[in-house]
Parts: C-alpha cells; sequence; structure tokens
C-alpha cells in the first residue's frame, strides 16, 4: 500500500528529529573492466555501495561531524509495504533557515558510513 510523507520519521541515535522531509540516495558505482576480448563493448562490475541524503528538521541536533545511527521509516509503524532504512550516518553540514513570515527549519546532509539496511516487517 502507498505512503504519504506524513507518517515519516527520522531517529538519529535515540532523538526523534521532528522531521518535514528526507531522502536518501543508495547507489553503486560501476567499476569498469573492458579488454580487448569485449568485443568492443564496455563491460563493469558492480562497485562499492554508498548511500547519503538529507533531512529537515524543527529542531536542531548539533550533531555536524559526528557520527550516529541514525533511521529513516517511510511510514509511522514498519509493515512490509513499509520499510526502515538504517545505519551508521556522519552529519556533514547543518545550515538553519528562519523566514520573517514562517517557523526555523534545520536542514542536515550526511553520508552513510557502512552498510545500510532496508528492513520490513
Amino acid at each position: 500500500m502507498p505512503a504519504t510523507g506524513k507518517a515519516g520519521v527520522v531517529t538519529i541515535g535515540a532523538t526523534v528529529a521532528e522531521c518535514t522531509t528526507w531522502q536518501m540516495d543508495r547507489n553503486t558505482e560501476p567499476v569498469e573492466v573492458t579488454a580487448m576480448d569485449s568485443g568492443g563493448n564496455r563491460e563493469y562490475l558492480a562497485g562499492l555501495f554508498g548511500w547519503s541524503g538529507s533531512f529537515t528538521t524543527l529542531k536542531i541536533l548539533n550533531k555536524t561531524g559526528s557520527q550516529a545511527a541514525a533511521s529513516f521509516d517511510v511510514g509511522a509503524t514498519q509493515t512490509a509495504d513499509l520499510p526502515r532504512l538504517s545505519g551508521a550516518i556522519i552529519i556533514t553540514n547543518e545550515p538553519a533557515s528562519v523566514a520573517v513570515d514562517g517557523r526555523a527549519e534545520y536542514g542536515y546532509t550526511f553520508t552513510g558510513t557502512g552498510a545500510c539496511t532496508a528492513a520490513t516487517a
């Protein structure tokens, strides 16, 4: 069943981050292994896996430069359709934004270190 963003949860360490948005990119960089016997076609192997992303919260976390356990839930509870992505992250940037007619928000970018697991209930 599809989910809406209103049920998503981000947890950094033991702290629920009061998130308004989050996004994550999980990727693998291909390693070229083309040789003279490749028949004129490029050939690749799966390379190292990596992950990174960003999230915006309503409170400051003071975690820039430190490693923390993190989990990113698509829904309020895990189900087979709504996974939890989790692993260790290093927060690399922590900008704050305040508008005269809006709320204060704190944006974070992160790089995952080690494995990122995608678990379902």
